[in-house]
């Protein structure tokens, strides 16, 4: 790339030079002289001991330090984000500060909460799971702080120039360091179909920051402009954390007090700081993929402090398993507290791995300790910064405990499982292999070493085996595929109006264009399929409308009959308001028993998809056990209590991102805002093997208006296989959902239940 892309006014006005490393090659601006570029392999770590900073933070310090100073230089604190995704369907976590507004607000479908603003978001990765704890430095959960500047065609806020100087007044100013020492690397950037230049900003042998300039849209292999520019820039809070306090690793910086609890609980022996010392600098030289990249480590450090590998893993071992413990609690933390319920699928099996291989660190150490002890103290170390996780520690521990307890079930049956499998090994003359150590652990849930105590069995544990687990299991797969509507891609755009009066039923709009039974108008009132909700359905120039998808800024009206002769006239436009009037009654629904749900069951129970029709609303919740007779009526008292209550609806707006096709982002109903819907009954099946619970409601409209059926409670039917059906009615008169992309899909294995009632009276749609 030509320097032009990185010199930057704060370059030139202050004399920073453009540099050659003389190890990698690679350009870096600084405004002392440097040899290398300053990060690894070229570098190795020298702030251990000897912190650039002049100030000594403990991690929740600087975090306050960072967002305090983007406060005070115009930016706008927001709230983290929750760490599963539930906004996107390509991926089931948060990784990265800028993945809650990819692709909706980059691609200027929706607006930021602030602009420019300023956040530190917790992500999770676990491509490095099999590294955490062993290398000093690699996390499972991790903060990236960030400031974001969206700049839109006709709302520019700052670009590069602004977003450098700010970086080195934070560096300088805020922390203490040597304006010299930072050096800005030149780099590139891609990932969420998006990329652009981006500078690195490394000092002390580590890399700090990353200041992206997201400038592109990858397309097909084709690079295209960016209609909104966007500045993406990554701090990482243990990093910076781990230089300022300057200790052994940056697992000593950050879980100190929870570390120091541990180390007492446990009786752990010190180790010389000097092993921990040149064990992370070795650490920090390489590019850790493997436990055979560990185990270099290991060699490489023995060698520099004169003792053998196996006297050095005698001492490490013990603290590196300390180190996992601190690493998943606090992941678990986010995750049980965030709505996942451990499983074998989805964000769920994600949950269940990090407990499990938490779990088989404390029995390595062999200590009569739980991971729950652990997540316990935690939390009430956090509680100031995440009070929600404070309030929903009941929750949460419970979950950690009911899957404690269904792992040591699984290591009671599991040794008949692997002596089966041993036997017909031996007589195959076969080790055990990947494919079949990953088959025991995902569908057994147990880990390779637990195979290996239960068998005398050759067992080939791969150096990677948890992050190959993690990459099956790490994006969503689609159940139900998307409609296929064939249009141009230059439809003009559609002003939705459907959120100005919820309640007109009729219009006139300009047809402004026609493809096929697609017909484009200026604005509508129409409802267009989203959020698990189908279409609404009407007329337009007396002609009907059997379906309204929206694509982008426009929205189709799907009509029968010839359209061609309506475009560029002005239209009558009428909403089936029978429909209409259900669908709200259904989606409201579908809220009330979440909260009902929530409320008797715990504050781990999220929506998981849903799905609203005429005549049928489903609501899947995440929950870790079968909904007993006695759950399901507590959840149809409290649902039902709300519906009597003839509560007004009124709108509260919610800052989640809005997401195209999802216009409903599964919102909980507040207290006291509920409509007046019918009541109604719970049905559900009866458990399998996933944990997950199906909730529908499921109330068929009569047309004597205003009478309300008693609920009635009743087992679902099943679909093939033993499998439920998408509306829990039996294959042969099963009505295609026709809901939006993921989002009525239940989860395999899904307990299923319904509610069942007439919604009579008004209601008003919540959407």
């Amino acid at each position: 790339m030509p320097d032009s892309e990185y010199e930057v006014e704060l370059f030139r006005k202050q004399g920073f030079t453009r540099q050659t490393c003389s190890k990698c090659g690679k350009f870096f601006w600084s405004l002392g002289h440097h040899e290398t570029c300053g990060e690894a392999p070229c570098q190795e770590y020298d702030f251990i001991g000897n912190s650039p900073f002049k100030k000594k933070l403990t991690y929740r310090a600087m975090r306050e330090d960072f967002l305090s100073f983007l406060e005070q230089n115009g930016h706008a604190r927001v709230k983290r984000y929750p760490i599963v995704a539930r906004w996107r369907d390509d991926v089931f976590f948060v990784q990265a500060s800028v993945y809650p507004f990819q692709p909706w607000v980059i691609s200027g479908q929706a607006s930021p909460p602030a602009n420019p603003l300023a956040i530190s978001q917790p992500c999770v990765r676990f491509v490095d799971v099999d590294n955490v704890g062993k290398t000093g430095q690699h996390f499972t959960l991790f903060e990236m702080m960030a400031h974001h500047a969206f700049n839109f065609p006709d709302r520019p806020i700052y670009w590069k120039d602004r977003t450098v100087e700010l970086c080195q007044l934070f560096l300088t100013e805020r922390l203490g360091i040597d304006p010299s020492l930072p050096r800005y690397k030149e780099s590139w950037w891609e990932g969420g179909g998006n990329s652009g230049p981006c500078l690195e900003v490394v000092f002390g042998g580590a890399e700090a920051a990353t200041l992206v300039f997201m400038q592109n849209r990858e397309l097909n292999g084709h690079r295209v402009p960016m209609d909104t520019t966007v500045v993406d820039t990554g701090y990482g809070l243990e990093r910076l954390t781990w230089l300022s306090q300057a200790t052994t690793s940056s697992y000593e910086a950050v879980f100190g007090d929870t570390l120091g609890y541990l180390k007492r609980a446990t009786g752990a022996k010190r180790v010389d700081d000097r092993v921990l010392r040149e064990y992370s600098k070795v650490a920090g030289m390489m590019k850790v993929e493997s436990l055979a990249d560990i185990r270099e480590i290991r060699r490489k450090t023995a060698e520099r402090v004169g003792i053998t590998v196996e006297e050095l893993v005698a001492q490490v071992s013990p603290l590196e398993a300390l180190y996992i413990i601190c690493d998943h609690a606090r992941a678990l933390i986010f995750l049980l507290g965030d709505g996942v319920v451990p499983s074998n699928a989805r964000e769920g099996y994600f949950a269940r791995l990090l407990v499990r291989r938490g779990l088989r660190a404390l029995k390595d150490l062999n200590i009569t300790y739980s991971l729950a002890d652990t997540v316990s103290f935690m939390i009430d170390q956090i509680r100031e910064d995440y009070p929600e996780f404070f309030f929903n520690k009941g929750d949460i521990l419970k979950l950690l405990k009911v899957e404690e307890t269904r792992y040591k079930e699984t290591l009671e049956k599991g040794r008949v499982t692997v002596g089966k499998i041993a036997e017909e090994l031996k007589a195959a003359g076969k080790a055990f292999d990947v494919e079949t150590l990953i088959e025991l652990y995902d569908s057994h849930g147990l880990n390779p070493d637990v195979v290996r105590d239960f068998t005398d069995v050759r067992v080939e544990i791969p150096d990677d085996f948890y992050a190959r687990v993690a990459a099956r299991h790490e994006r969503p797969i689609r159940v139900e595929p998307e409609k296929k509507i064939q249009v141009s891609k230059d439809l003009p755009p559609t002003k939705l109006r459907v959120y100005e009066d919820k309640r007109k039923r009729s219009f006139r709009a300009k047809v402004l264009a026609v493809e096929g039974e697609a017909v484009v108008l200026d604005q509508t009132y129409f409802y267009p399929e989203g959020g698990g909700q189908e279409a609404d359905h009407g007329t337009i120039a007396d002609r009907e409308v059997y379906d309204v998808q929206k694509m982008g800024t426009s929205i189709l009206h799907f009509i029968r009959g010839d359209a061609t002769s309506l475009l560029k006239k002005r239209v009558a436009c009428v909403i089936d308001g029978e429909r209409r009037e259900a669908l709200m009654r259904n989606h409201t629904a579908t809220h009330i028993v979440l909260g009902a749900a929530r409320k008797a069951l715990g504050n781990h129970v999220w929506q998981a998809g849903a799905h609203k029709a005429p005549d049928l609303a489903r609501l899947d919740i995440t929950h870790y056990d079968a909904l007993t007779d006695a759950e399901v009526a507590r959840i149809e008292e409290l649902a039902n209590g709300e519906v009597l209550g003839h509560h007004q609806v009124r709108g509260e707006e919610v800052r989640l991102p809005t997401v195209p096709g999802r216009l409903c982002p599964g919102r909980r109903t507040p207290r006291g805002r509920d409509p007046e819907v019918g009541r109604g009954g719970l049905r559900r099946d009866s458990r399998l093997e996933d944990e997950r619970c199906l909730v529908d409601q499921n109330p068929p409209i009569h047309a004597h208006s205003g009478r309300r059926r008693a609920p009635r409670v009743r087992r679902g039917e099943r679909g093939p296989r033993g499998q439920p059906q998408a509306d829990g009615r039996p294959a042969a008169r099963r009505r295609n959902p026709g809901g939006s992309r993921g989002s009525n899909r239940p989860h395999r294995g899904a307990n299923h239940g319904r509610v069942e009632g007439a919604p009579q009276g008004r209601a008003e749609g919540d959407r």
